[in-house]
């Protein structure tokens, strides 16, 4: 199979989403599909992405391109758009075609539709916009993409039941989870460590709670994410003393900045749009590494099968999570069972079941 993923937007190294489709594309490469990764700019930081996904310089059968959006000091959709279509008239047939942005369905005609799949991780439609007919615009283009794919895939079970209602279209998505890295020869928890929360720093991602919660439950925190910047701005909203941060890493380093941390922390808020059907990579990361998780009780985790290594919290307040944090107690057996579940959450796995989809 010959599989066109489609990525409009410059890639910068940096974003959630890019670990993922980049993870993804190295996973199914590696499966044996032909994978050409198309992005709007940013091939020096896709290629050093690939380095530290893949652990390798180069992914056979996995090709890199990357297309312009700017026309002198102007950069749109509608250019990136152009260039792409210029490429891919020079292209050999693709199979199929992948995509996780609603504004890629519309770039995949030349003088057919290529058939694609989309993969939902949240209800684009839910998010506000700025007037009701930009938000009537949204959900129209949002569900002329999912009836036009020709394979639908949702994050969890949860997204797909919410997506099919909200569109009123058939219940077959093909739930594929997020994944990780393979699990660690053994788990690098410790009972005494602090607790460590390591990704975004956004404001929906629950940080704010998770500072105060645990500076009311007197243990530690440690931080592993973001700028400098970002940590000042973080600062200026809640006070972060005594606090331990350590900026953004790259993914093969993770482990290290984790190692010595008694439970790794998913404090994602449900009640944004965001964050309703978050699937986080985070979970993932944490279970590798054998540490136990506290995490707010998100609708995918009902996917996921998750054991007694992972609390969930059922309110995301400061309360629930100060309560989640003061009893938490570290038990061995409990980490390990995290680093065994991970084993069958794989990158690996994950492309394993898209090519199973695919070949539907």
């Amino acid at each position: 199979m010959r599989l066109l993923y489609l990525y409009p937007e410059e890639w910068t190294g940096r974003r959630a989403r890019e670990v993922h489709t980049l993870a993804t594309c190295v996973a199914l490469a590696r499966a044996g599909t032909e994978v050409v990764l198309v992005t709007a700019g940013g091939l020096a930081a896709l290629r050093h992405h690939v380095r530290d996904v893949a652990q390798a310089e180069q992914v056979p059968k996995l090709e890199l391109v990357a297309l312009s959006r700017s026309l002198g000091p102007v950069r749109s959709a509608a250019i990136f758009k152009h260039h792409f279509h210029r490429w891919l008239r020079r292209q050999p047939k693709f199979d199929r075609a992948y995509i996780i942005h609603l504004k890629a369905a519309a770039m995949l005609v030349r003088d057919h539709v290529i058939p694609y799949a989309f993969e939902a991780h949240e209800i684009f439609a839910q998010t506000p916009q700025k007037n009701a007919a930009r938000q009537k615009r949204l959900h129209e283009l949002e569900r002329q993409v999912l009836c036009g794919a020709a394979l639908r895939v949702a994050t969890s079970k949860a997204l797909a039941v919410a997506l099919s209602t909200w569109y009123a279209m058939p219940k077959n998505f093909v739930i594929v989870p997020n994944a990780g890295g393979e699990a660690l020869e053994r788990g690098i928890g410790a009972a005494e460590g602090p607790f460590v929360y390591s990704g975004s720093i956004a404001d929906w991602k629950g940080l704010e709670v998770v500072v105060q919660a645990a500076r009311e439950a007197r243990v530690p925190l440690k931080i592993v994410g973001g700028t400098n910047e970002e940590w000042r701005e973080l600062g200026r909203r809640v006070d972060t003393s005594g606090i331990a941060w350590q900026g953004r890493v790259a993914l093969a380093e993770l482990p290290q900045a984790l190692a010595g941390a008694r439970a790794g922390l998913v404090p994602t808020n449900p009640g944004t749009p965001s964050g309703a059907y978050s699937c986080p990579m985070k979970l993932f990361d944490y279970a590798r590494c054998g540490l136990p998780v506290i995490v707010t009780a998100l609708p995918s985790l009902q996917s996921l099968e998750v054991g007694p290594w992972c609390t969930q919290v059922t309110s995301p307040t400061r309360a629930a999570w100060s309560e989640a944090l003061g009893n938490f107690r570290y038990q061995p057996e409990r980490a390990e069972l995290a680093r065994e579940w991970s084993g069958q959450h794989t990158w690996a796995k994950r492309a394993e079941l898209l090519r199973a989809a695919f070949n539907r």
